[in-house]
């Protein structure tokens, strides 16, 4: 069996140590240092350059808001975005605003939403302008709910579905374990073109190998894509998504 070097994430990722898990189970040897010897290589988040079969080797080329351009030009529905200097006086204007309020003030790098600030008038907008710390606005889609699919490759291979713990409806805007949503798994959606369609694509479209792709379902009925994580939270070996994951990547190794 080959031996896999694991590249990005600290030893105390939990996903780190799952994967590790499953591919020890699956009688592969697993490396965590460049410079140790290895056949195959799998990115956490992290890229690769080297001789070596890589998966998601060229991982990180883009930023949060030229992903978003690489999704439109791949042909997959995604949110509405421009950056925050662009044209914004002109947008005090009702008669020329692209988009009714509201808006997520974004950085081109964030993880977990941590980066979001709700703008939900033109005053609040300006104000994220003169602070200068965000990059770009997402215009907010009333959301009906939100997966999020991993793919490996051409195939979707695990599906979640998004769901609120606490008391009531949700009113808010971002949709994490921060905010009381954990995952639900939804096996009876694997093989939907429709939701998994555009996450295949999205992978594609950024380069990337895998990748669990975070895609809300619009009350509009349309699908939206939000991000393709590439280093995505595992929190326990008895997750399906580790496990498919773990042998979707065994057995491109040993074709290697």
């Amino acid at each position: 069996m080959r031996t896999i070097y694991i590249r990005g994430g600290k030893g105390s990722n939990t996903a780190i140590k799952v994967m590790m898990h499953h591919f020890n189970e699956l009688g592969h040897k697993v490396v965590r240092a460049k410079e140790d010897i290895y056949d195959v290589g799998l990115s956490w988040g992290c890229s690769y350059e080297g001789p070596k079969p890589f998966l998601n080797a060229h991982v990180n080329r883009f930023n949060k808001f030229t992903a978003f351009s690489k999704f439109r030009e791949a042909g997959v529905l995604c949110p509405t975005t421009f950056p925050v200097n662009s044209r914004l006086a002109m947008y005090e204007n009702e008669a020329y605003r692209p988009e009714k309020f509201p808006w997520l003030a974004r950085k081109k790098q964030h993880s977990k939403g941590k980066d979001i600030v709700v703008c939900k008038n033109m005053a609040e907008a300006c104000d994220v302008r003169r602070n200068n710390q965000h990059d770009f606005f997402s215009v907010y889609i009333p959301i009906d709910t939100e997966y999020r699919v991993w793919v490996f490759k051409d195939k979707a291979f695990a599906t979640y579905e998004k769901v609120y713990k606490g008391q009531g409806e949700y009113q808010g805007f971002m949709r994490n374990r921060r905010f009381g949503f954990d995952f639900s798994k939804r096996d009876d959606l694997v093989g939907s073109h429709q939701l998994e369609g555009p996450c295949i694509k999205a992978v594609k479209a950024l380069g990337m190998d895998w990748g669990a792709v975070d895609i809300l379902k619009g009350k509009d009925g349309k699908y939206y894509v939000l991000e393709v994580n590439s280093m995505p939270h595992i929190s326990n070996t008895k997750r399906s998504c580790g496990v498919r994951l773990a042998k979707q990547v065994s057995m491109w190794a040993e074709k290697q």
